[in-house]
Formats: structure tokens, C-alpha cells, sequence
């Protein structure tokens, strides 16, 4: 009455808040992101740039981004390959570049019966979080709109304090310029071609691990040679035996597993694969340890439905922290725990080895997993070792006459 009535409600709970509020309003956080602004901006050059126009850089007025609610923005001096490895190292969501030509491409509207394109680059990375990128593209479409319609007011008001001193008419700007305003090029360093293949970035661990919590209760539960030598009175190392016998199965059952799900983006279509099928493949096995680790750690200390409720649950905490469907930035504080837990650094390796974002993060990747893997399965060993000594002693103490 007390699993039916307490814990399976509470579980239930558990999970829910879990999953709800990992997603739960990540526009609220937008305002939160970082990006860079590297601005080459040579200023106005040439004999024209008196006066008004005087020491100018129109660059450096992307500072004026800040507080408008797409985030905080850091205007620093650079170049585009500063841009790019800024975002490859993830250290920001977006960096736009200003070109060295911008405050004259910028001028050069003004009075113009022609529009000269105005062109600054955005650098951002698809593929570190497709949800996050595709909120932060959107935010700052709405933020850069009101940018130019301020940028341009500005110019067009120190036009109209000189025109007052020179008794001439203000300059204003042409009305293409005015409409269409600054082309933003995007420079997407790793581009996510199917949607679908990102959405496999994180499912296929929730499958993963659903699969460990499936052989951790098959190989405790109804495992066959579970007695055939502990319970026979002449058999040698018979601990042994039944422990490398189970171990062999259980790496055949997740080596299946994770067979099964490594080829079923390539039954669905075009699947990019950076590192290969086989770096995939390895991956899903070497992250699986780690799961059936803590699967059969929790299988020795709860009976059946704690167990699987305590698995079930953690599996959707990890789920929803793991940074595949909306990245931490954009998440309540609380789910940072995710940072803790195997499956945020499986999904940000696959990453790498799917679409090729991320290198930087891979030795702890691989560190943090094998980390957990050794951990648990350690001690998961040790608990099945008392288990089978103490079975194996009962049938020794029955059978003694």
C-alpha cells in the first residue's frame, strides 16, 4: 500500500516536474546568452571625413545591442577567423562580424539613388543546440530590425545639426537602404541538414539506457545460468564462472542494442557521419557501460518497482538536462545538474562525431563517461560477488551431508 499509495505517486511527480520544467518558457532566458561582436570597422576614411563624419565608426555602435533583450554583447577588435574560433570553442552563441568597410558601405547610402549592400557576418554553430540557435536567429532578426531604424535615425539627426550650420539640405538616406537595411550573411559552422538526425543525438541515449535498465532486469531476474554453478557442490571457481558468464551476456545484449539503434538514421535517409559509422557504433557501446553500470548497481539495492521506478526516473532527469532538447542556458538553474550525469557528455560527443562541433570537449567526454562506466560497474561487481558468495554458501551449508 505504501509503493501504490507514496512512492509511485511521488515518482510520477518527480518525473513530470522534471520533464515539464527543463522546458518550461526558454525565451525567458534569451536575455541571458552571450555573443560577440568583432568589429574590423576601418571607420570613415578619405578626405570626406570632416565634420560630422570625423573619427566615425559606426561599428562599434553594436554595443548599443544590449538591453534590447536579445542578450549581452561584448563589441571587441578582430577578425572573421577570431569570430569563427570564438564560436567553435562555444564561448558564445552568435558573433557578428563588422567588416573594415562598413561605416563607408553605411555613407555611402546617403543621397544615393543606388543601394550599396551593407554586409556583416553572423557566425554561429547549428549543431551545438539546433532549438537554441533557431531562438536566438529569431530574437535577433526582431532586435536588428530596431537597430538600423536607430542607427539610421542617428546618422540622419547629425545630418540635420550640419545641414542647420551649412544652410544646406539634409542628406538622407536611400530608401532601399532604409527598407531593407544591413544583409546579414550567415556563416553556420556545423549546419544540421536533417532535423531528424539531431533529434537522434539525444534520443538514441534515452533508447540506450531504456535498453541497459531492460538487460540489468533480464540478467538479475531470469538470467538462466544464474545457479547452474553456484549450485552444483563440485564445480570449480564457481563465482567466477557464473560472473563471466553473465558479463558475456549482458556485453552480447547491449552490443545488439546499440546495433539496432546506430543503423536506424540510416534507414530513415541521408545520415551526415563526420567520424564514420563505426565511431558511432563504438561510441553507443562504450556509452551503454555506463548505463548498465548504474542499472545494475540500482538492481542489487531495490526490489523490482523501486528499482524501476528510481531508473526511469533518473534516465528523463538526464533526458531533459542533457542539453538535446533545449541547452542548459535557456533552462531554470536547477538543471545544470545534467552537467553531473553521463548522457550530457554522450550527446554533446556525438555531436563531434555526427556533425563535427565540439572537439574541443571530447577528452572529457570520454573521460567523464568511462568515469561513471568504471564507478558502477565496480561496484555494481563487487554486490553481485557478495550475492553469489552468499548463495553459494547457503547450497554449500544445505548440501554438506
Amino acid at each position: 500500500m505504501g509503493i501504490f499509495g507514496i512512492v509511485i505517486p511521488f515518482f510520477t511527480f518527480l518525473m513530470g516536474l522534471f520533464y515539464i520544467g527543463g522546458i518550461w518558457n526558454p525565451i525567458e532566458k534569451i536575455p541571458e546568452l552571450n555573443y560577440l561582436v568583432i568589429n574590423e570597422d576601418a571607420g570613415c576614411v578619405g578626405v570626406q571625413c570632416t565634420g560630422a563624419f570625423k573619427n566615425i565608426n559606426l561599428g562599434s555602435s553594436f554595443d548599443g545591442l544590449n538591453g534590447k533583450g536579445a542578450g549581452n554583447f561584448e563589441v571587441t577588435n578582430g577578425t572573421i577567423e577570431n569570430a569563427i574560433d570564438k564560436i567553435d570553442k562555444h564561448e558564445y552563441w552568435m558573433a557578428l562580424h563588422v567588416p573594415q568597410n562598413f561605416t563607408m558601405t553605411i555613407l555611402a547610402n546617403l543621397l544615393s539613388t543606388d543601394k550599396t549592400d551593407v554586409v556583416v557576418t553572423r557566425v554561429y554553430d547549428e549543431a551545438r543546440s539546433f532549438t537554441t540557435v533557431t531562438f536566438v536567429k529569431k530574437v535577433f532578426d526582431k532586435v536588428q530590425e530596431a537597430f538600423h531604424a536607430e542607427l539610421i535615425k542617428e546618422i540622419e539627426k547629425k545630418m540635420e545639426a550640419l545641414s542647420v550650420l551649412t544652410s544646406s539640405t539634409p542628406m538622407t538616406f536611400n530608401p532601399l537602404f532604409r527598407i531593407e537595411g544591413i544583409t546579414y550573411v550567415d556563416n553556420n559552422l556545423y549546419p544540421i541538414d536533417v532535423y531528424g538526425q539531431y533529434f537522434c543525438t539525444f534520443v538514441s541515449f534515452i533508447l540506450i539506457w531504456i535498453g541497459t535498465i531492460a538487460v540489468a532486469l533480464i540478467t538479475h531476474f531470469v538470467f538462466p545460468l544464474e545457479g547452474h554453478w553456484v549450485e552444483k557442490k563440485d564445480t570449480q571457481n564457481a563465482i567466477a564462472k557464473t560472473i563471466g558468464a553473465k558479463t558475456a551476456t549482458t556485453v552480447a545484449l547491449l552490443f545488439v542494442i546499440c546495433l539496432i539503434i546506430s543503423i536506424i538514421p540510416l534507414c530513415c535517409g541521408t545520415v551526415t557521419m563526420k567520424k564514420g559509422y563505426g565511431a558511432v557504433l563504438f561510441f553507443f557501446f562504450f556509452f551503454s557501460l555506463s548505463g548498465i553500470g548504474v542499472n545494475n548497481l540500482i538492481v542489487h539495492l531495490f526490489h523490482f518497482i523501486n528499482f524501476y521506478l528510481i531508473a526511469c526516473t533518473f534516465m528523463i532527469l538526464q533526458f531533459i538536462t542533457c542539453g538535446g532538447v533545449i541547452h542548459r542556458d535557456l533552462q531554470y538553474s536547477f538543471f545544470s545538474i545534467g552537467k553531473a550525469f553521463p548522457m550530457f557528455y554522450a550527446t554533446r560527443e556525438i555531436k563531434y562525431i555526427y556533425f563535427g562541433s565540439g572537439k574541443h570537449t571530447q577528452a572529457s567526454n570520454i573521460l567523464i563517461i568511462l568515469g561513471w562506466a568504471i564507478i558502477f560497474l565496480v561496484a555494481s561487481y563487487y554486490l553481485y560477488y557478495l550475492e553469489l558468495k552468499t548463495k553459494r554458501k547457503n547450497y554449500l551449508k544445505r548440501n554438506s551431508k
